[in-house]
């Protein structure tokens, strides 16, 4: 596949995110006018309550956003437990709806793979694939992700995760994409959401917000989708991506 470049990130507004420092920056200005020009003490009173109300609303995001991180890790540990007992701790593979006939789901291989073949689902969470070999079939973060931005995921990938990550989940500001061998994904102002801890699943299945893209990523292209790497640059998540074949 040819090489093309990147387009810089499109990002859109993400009024829940923004409305905190939103708030404390315009508090702030009001603050200051109202200081230094005489007899608009009023204003600079406002502007004291405006920052104050921007700092509760900013702490009340975050604190929901960990209170329901924490409460979901229980559901994680158990996941992880599952995958340690059967022994298979391979990276996952994302696959389409199409290929599961249902939601988008992860195929985690007893070995790892280069490419699938046919995929049978024999019962969950139990599948074979290739030759017969068998491997686990486990919902993700990405599989509620796709089946909450159905509607706005079409075959052209960076609108896809824009639309979805962006505009539908307000977990980042913007996406970039670079296409070839190698799929390259750029989120700007991703949001950290550490949904595993320190457990296993997080090897098997990527970061909260790498498997949301690659779900993304394999509903879109209509193929299996393996995590390459991730990384974090500049508060942006950098995460490749590999196709393994026809779904």
């Amino acid at each position: 596949m040819s090489s093309k470049s990147v387009k810089p990130p499109q990002s859109m507004p993400n009024t829940r995110s923004d409305a905190g420092p939103s708030l404390m920056a315009l508090g702030s200005a009001l603050a200051v006018v109202g200081y230094l020009e005489p007899g608009l003490t009023p204003l600079m009173v406002l502007g004291v309550a405006v920052f104050v109300i921007g700092m509760l609303v900013q702490w009340d995001e975050g604190a929901m956003e960990h209170t329901i991180v924490n409460l979901a890790s229980a559901a994680w540990e158990n996941v992880s437990a599952l995958v340690e007992a059967s022994g298979v701790v391979n990276n996952g593979i994302y696959l389409p709806s199409s290929a599961v006939g249902g939601e988008p789901m992860v195929l985690v291989p007893s070995t790892p793979v280069a490419s699938l073949g046919s995929i049978k689902i024999i019962g969950k969470p139990l599948a074979t694939y290739g030759q017969g070999a068998t491997g686990l079939l486990l919902a993700s973060p990405g599989s509620r992700a796709v089946a909450a931005c159905r509607g706005v995921i079409s075959s052209d990938l960076e609108a896809s995760l824009r639309n979805c990550l962006v505009r539908e989940l307000s977990l980042a500001r913007g996406v970039a994409v670079t296409e070839g061998e190698v799929i390259g994904i750029r989120v700007e102002g991703a949001r950290l959401i550490d949904l595993y801890g320190n457990s296993t699943i997080k090897a098997v299945l990527g970061s909260a917000v790498a498997s949301i893209v690659a779900s993304i990523a394999a509903e879109a292209l209509n193929r299996p989708i393996a995590i390459q790497d991730e990384a974090r640059d500049r508060g942006a998540l950098l995460v490749r991506l590999r196709v393994l074949g026809n779904a």
